[in-house]
This record gives C-alpha cells, structure tokens and sequence, in this order.
C-alpha cells in the first residue's frame, strides 16, 4: 500500500554521531490500518494510526547508510518502521497527542511481538532477509524493552527483589 507521508524535518548534522543532533522526522498525511502479522501472536487485532502521526522511520545511524551496509530507512523499510513506531509508541504509553487523537490507547502486543512483527513486515515487504534478520535483531536489542537498552542493563543490574 501507498501512503503518504511528508517530511517534518531532515537530520541535524551530526545526527547519529552526536547524541544531542536529532534525526529526521515524518508525518503521515492520512489514517493507515494495518493487522499484526498472522501466527505471531494468537490475537487478530487490527490497529489504526491516524493522520498527522509523526515518526521518524528506522533510527538507523547515518553511518550505516552508505556502502557496504546500505541500511537506509527509506524505501522498502518505510511501512515496516512506520508500523514498529507506532506499536512502540503503544508500548511506551503513546504521546499526548496518540492519546487525545485516539481517545484511549489501544492495548500494545508485548515487546518481543512488537519486534517480530517489524522483522516479518521487512521481509513482506521485499527486504533481503540477512538485512531483515539483522534490522530486526537491532530493534529487540535496542528497542523498547530491548536487552540491550541502558534503562533495561540498569534494570537487570539494580532491580530490588
């Protein structure tokens, strides 16, 4: 499916170097709806992201952009990372703005399906596997929830009994 989405804002310089410099940024220009892949998990919910949601596709470092890697957010990785944005915004307790457009949030799947779903929504999409495979693993790791996460190290490292 086709969705337009405009640029909000291009990557500051140093983005992806310097921890301050933000990334781009998106904005649908109209509602998608979109089911969670089937098999990964039992419940068939179907989810609506409205017109005017901004995201910033695949967080993917500018370093990795060019050759040899070519890990670009645009093009086939654009409706999978607008899809994992979304269900991590659920995941994380959604914007003020998700919040008042919505009315209630709708109930996020848990993290581990919120990843798997990107990695096989990749692979629909037309993305090689080996990128797929490796897109998705980064995205459990460093994702919400993901083990490779300060706040998740901290967590396993200081959690009180």
């Amino acid at each position: 499916m086709n969705l337009d989405i405009t640029c909000l804002q291009d990557p500051e310089p140093g983005f992806g170097l310097l921890p301050w410099s933000k990334g781009p940024m998106w904005q649908t220009d109209e509602e998608y709806t979109f089911k969670l892949c089937s098999g990964i998990w039992p419940v068939e919910h179907g989810f609506t992201i409205p017109a005017g949601y901004q995201f910033d596709k695949a967080s993917i470092p500018p370093i990795f952009w060019g050759p040899p890697l070519n890990y670009t957010p645009d093009g086939l990785c654009t409706m999978p990372a607008l899809e994992h944005d979304f269900l991590c915004d659920l995941l994380t307790g959604g914007s003020y703005w998700l919040v008042e457009k919505l009315g209630h949030l709708p109930a996020a799947p848990p993290a581990w399906v919120v990843h798997r779903h990107f990695y096989y929504r990749l692979l629909q999409a037309g993305v090689r596997p080996r990128k797929a495979a490796l897109m998705g693993r980064a995205v459990a790791a460093f994702g919400p929830q993901g083990w490779a996460r300060p706040s998740s190290i901290f967590d396993r490292i200081f959690k009180k009994p």
